[in-house]
C-alpha cells in the first residue's frame, strides 16, 4: 500500500491567530484530500502547530518515508513549506504544494516542488493521484473554483484529524468566494469574486453528522452575510432550520456590519449557538476606509458604527471586531480615538493588528510601486506577511509614535483586569453565557498575540532595518522629485 503525507506547516516561533484557542483548528482542507484520496493509499496528516514534520533547521524528517508528500501554505508559511519540501526532495520524496501562496506565486513554488496546485484542489485531487499512479504527474495544475454542490458527498476525515490531535474545534464550509473589493484582501485571487453558495439542505447534513462533537464550530466562509437580499435569505433559511432540526452548536462566523439591521437572522443565529460575530471594521477613519475599499463600512457610515454594535449585542451575541493600524490616515491621535471607540461601543473582542500587504493585493502593489516595501527579500521574508510585522515605511509616523500608540492600545485594551472586567459585563448585558466565556477566551490569547506584536516591533527597531528602508525610501522619492522638475523644466 502506498502512503501519503498531507502537511500544514507552522513556521518556528512564529506567534499569531493560531494562537488563539477558538482559531486553532483542525486543517478541514487536508481532511478533505484524505477523503477523496484512493483507499489503496494510507493517508496521514501533519499539523505542525501540533508537531513538526521536519526538525527546527529544516534538515532531518520526522516522519516515516511516504510515497508521496502534499504540502498546503500561505504566504507567512511559505518558507516553510520549502523547507519541508526541500527536506522531503533530498530523500527521493516527490513533493506537491498547493494553498494561497502557491495560487498567488506557482513560479516560486516550482522551484522547490515537484508539482504545483493553483486554486482548489478538491476538484481534480483524484486526478493527481491517478497521474502520480501512472507516473505521469504533471508540473501545474489548476483546480479552479470547486462547485459548492460537490461537497454534498464528501466530508473532510474529522475523525482522523480529532483523533490524532484532539482537536476541540472545527469548521464547516457553507460558501466561497467574496465579491467585494477591499484593498488588503487576497481572497477574490484564490476563492474567486464570484459568491459560490453551498445548496442548505447539504450544510443542515454535514452539521448533523458533526452535531455535539467539538466545544466550538467556525463557518470558515469570509463573509456569510451581506452580498446581496437573495444571499441574506438563503443563510437566514439555514440558521432558521437548524433550529427547526434541533442543530444546537456553539459556533461563530465571519460577517459584515451590516447584518445589525437583520433582527429575525440574528434570532435565529442566537437560537442555533451562535456566540458571537467577527466583524472588519478595519478603521473609524472615513479616508483610510476609502484608500482600503471598505464600501459596506462606508455605507453604513462610521457614525453608526455604535448603534451596529448595540443591537449585535442586544440579541445575546459577542462583536468581536478587528482593527487594522499602519494606514496612511493615521497620526498620532488614532491609537486613543481607536481606544475611546472600542471603550464606548462596548466591542467585546477587538483584535488589532498591522495592516499587512498580502500577496498580489492592490495594497500589496501600491506600496511596492512607491518604494515603501522593505521586507522583500523572499522567500525568507514571506513569514513577516501577517498582521503583527511592519512590512513597509510609514509615511505619516515614525516608528517609535507607532510603536509608542500601539502600546498605547495594548495597556488600554488588553490589560488583565479590563479583560476580566468585559467578562463580567459580558455576562450581564449579554446574558449569554457561552458568549460571554467565548470572548474572554478569545481576549487572554490575542493579549499574548499583541504583546508578541509589539516584540516584534521593538525588534525591528533595534535592528536598524528600517531605517535603513527608510533613507531609501527617502533617496528614491527625492530622485523622482527632482527628476519631475528636470522634465518640467
Amino acid at each position: 500500500m502506498r502512503k501519503l503525507i498531507l502537511i500544514n506547516p507552522h513556521p518556528i516561533g512564529n506567534v499569531g491567530e493560531e494562537n488563539v484557542s477558538v482559531l486553532n483548528q483542525m486543517p478541514v482542507n487536508l481532511g478533505y484530500l484524505k477523503t477523496l484520496t484512493p483507499n489503496n493509499w494510507e493517508v496521514d496528516i501533519i499539523d505542525e502547530t501540533q508537531e513538526l514534520a521536519v526538525d527546527e533547521k529544516g534538515e532531518n524528517l520526522l516522519f516515516d518515508k511516504p510515497d508521496l508528500v502534499g504540502i498546503t501554505s500561505v504566504s507567512y508559511q511559505a518558507n516553510r513549506a520549502y523547507q519541508i519540501a526541500t527536506a522531503c526532495r533530498k530523500n527521493g520524496i516527490p513533493v506537491i504544494m498547493g494553498g494561497v501562496h502557491a495560487t498567488s506565486h506557482p513560479d516560486e513554488a516550482a522551484k522547490y516542488v515537484d508539482s504545483v496546485i493553483i486554486r482548489e484542489a478538491v476538484s481534480i485531487w483524484e486526478e493527481i493521484i491517478s497521474d502520480f499512479e501512472n507516473n505521469n504527474l504533471k508540473k501545474l495544475y489548476d483546480g479552479g473554483l470547486t462547485p459548492m454542490e460537490k461537497y454534498k458527498d464528501i466530508f473532510s476525515d474529522r475523525e482522523f484529524l480529532k483523533n490524532k490531535y484532539k482537536y476541540r474545534y472545527s469548521g464547516i464550509i457553507t460558501t466561497a468566494g467574496c465579491p467585494f473589493s477591499c484593498e488588503f484582501c487576497s481572497v477574490p485571487q484564490f476563492q474567486g469574486r464570484k459568491y459560490r453558495e453551498r445548496p442548505v439542505d447539504d450544510v443542515l447534513g454535514e452539521l448533523e453528522k458533526i452535531k455535539g462533537q467539538y466545544r466550538g464550530l467556525i463557518l470558515t466562509d469570509e463573509n456569510f452575510y451581506g452580498h446581496s437580499k437573495k444571499s441574506n435569505e438563503r443563510v437566514r433559511d439555514l440558521f432558521k432550520k437548524m433550529v427547526e432540526r434541533g442543530i444546537y452548536q456553539n459556533w461563530f462566523g465571519f460577517t459584515s456590519l451590516n447584518i445589525y439591521k437583520d433582527d429575525e437572522t440574528l434570532d435565529y443565529m442566537v437560537k442555533s449557538g451562535c456566540v458571537g460575530v467577527l466583524i472588519g471594521i478595519e478603521s473609524i477613519n472615513e479616508e483610510a476606509l476609502k484608500t482600503m475599499n471598505k464600501g459596506v463600512n462606508l455605507r453604513i457610515t462610521i457614525d453608526k458604527y455604535k448603534e451596529a454594535v448595540k443591537n449585535i449585542r442586544k440579541h445575546g451575541l459577542a462583536v468581536w471586531g478587528t482593527m487594522v493600524f499602519g494606514n496612511d490616515s493615521d497620526t498620532t491621535e488614532s491609537f486613543k480615538e481607536v481606544v475611546d471607540f472600542i471603550l464606548d461601543a462596548k466591542i467585546d473582542i477587538m483584535t488589532c493588528g498591522i495592516l499587512c500587504p498580502f500577496i498580489n493585493t492592490p495594497l500589496y502593489k501600491r506600496l511596492n510601486s512607491g518604494n515603501r516595501l522593505f521586507r522583500t527579500n523572499f522567500p525568507e521574508d514571506w513569514i513577516y506577511y501577517t498582521s503583527h510585522h511592519l512590512t513597509y515605511v510609514l509615511t505619516q509616523l515614525s516608528l517609535q509614535e507607532f510603536i509608542d500608540g500601539l502600546e498605547y492600545v495594548y495597556e488600554k485594551i488588553y490589560s488583565t483586569e479590563l479583560i476580566r472586567e468585559k467578562f463580567r459585563r459580558a455576562k450581564t448585558e449579554l446574558n449569554n453565557l457561552n458568549a460571554a466565556m467565548f470572548a474572554f477566551r478569545v481576549n487572554l490569547d490575542w493579549q499574548d498575540v499583541f504583546k508578541h506584536l509589539l516584540i516584534n516591533l521593538r525588534e525591528l527597531q533595534t535592528s536598524g532595518a528600517y531605517e535603513v528602508a527608510m533613507e531609501q525610501y527617502e533617496t528614491l522619492k527625492n530622485r523622482k522629485t527632482l527628476d519631475l522638475a528636470s522634465i518640467k523644466a
